[in-house]
């Protein structure tokens, strides 16, 4: 029995020291009949950042369903009980039944099918990656398909739970609630949430209510992110180096803005 305890000390003490930071970015922008013009700029923000703070970034672009089967299988495989995990989703999101679902690049949302066949469940994402130390869902979706939101057939996302007290889901819209189309070169949720994460030493706990407002503030309250599960223990994105250099030199919380991409 003394054996066994000293064995698992040994593990969980070296799963610690090989313990990383992974991030898997998705970008889906064209789809048939329209594009999205805001998701690989958001993207690449959202790269360049965690990159800096320290995560090794996977990165795709314009994905099929099986491509995105295979990028989240192969992340998740990869991940450990000790590492920390962000995935930032930009594109199409829909819900049909009651569950929501990641639209691969080059669906039609303008013509009927059964998403459960087509697109990407964000309940089975969710739990495919809720094994490690914590997990951050960001989602950039739920936007209008093309110049008028009733040309889709088509649903923003509904509220789900996330899949344990380890794992937070970020939505830029509310559920039922699609995202403001604002006409500017960036969407406003990523804007405010790579400000507020790259800028204060807060935890997301703290710092989700502060995205929140600025969201609300620039979209003049029509646009309300949401926001599924509370970390246990909360979580900064900065890494241990970036929050002793913060504590040697304070620096200024930024204003969110910026406008969404659907």
């Amino acid at each position: 029995m003394r054996k066994l305890f000293i064995l698992s000390l040994i593990l969980m003490i070296m799963g610690g020291l090989y313990a990383e930071r992974k991030a898997l970015v998705i970008a889906n922008s064209i789809y048939d009949k329209v594009s999205l013009n805001n998701s690989i700029a958001d993207a690449d923000s959202v790269q360049s950042a965690l990159s800096r703070m320290s995560f090794s970034v996977t990165r795709f672009n314009n994905l099929s369903l099986s491509g995105m089967i295979a990028a989240v299988d192969s992340f998740a495989t990869k991940l450990s009980v000790s590492d920390e995990a962000v995935v930032y989703y930009s594109g199409h999101g829909t819900n049909f039944g009651g569950v929501n679902y990641l639209v691969p690049s080059g669906v039609n949302l303008g013509i009927t099918q059964v998403y459960s066949k087509t697109s990407y469940s964000l309940s089975t994402l969710s739990q495919k990656i809720k094994h490690a130390k914590n997990s951050i869902i960001v989602l950039e979706a739920s936007k209008a398909w093309g110049a008028s939101a009733n040309k889709a057939i088509t649903k923003p996302f509904v509220s789900m739970n996330a899949a344990s007290n380890k794992q937070v889901i970020f939505s830029a819209a509310a559920p039922n609630k699609g995202v403001q189309n604002m006409q500017l070169p960036y969407s406003a949720f990523t804007k405010a949430f790579l400000d507020r994460i790259t800028s204060s030493n807060e935890g997301i706990n703290a710092l989700f209510p502060q995205i929140s407002r600025d969201v609300q503030t620039l979209s003049n309250g029509a646009q309300i992110p949401w926001v599924s599960g509370s970390m246990e223990g909360d979580y900064s994105f900065l890494s241990e180096a970036m929050m002793l250099q913060w504590r040697r030199q304070p620096q200024k919380i930024l204003q969110g803005g910026g406008s969404l991409s659907w």
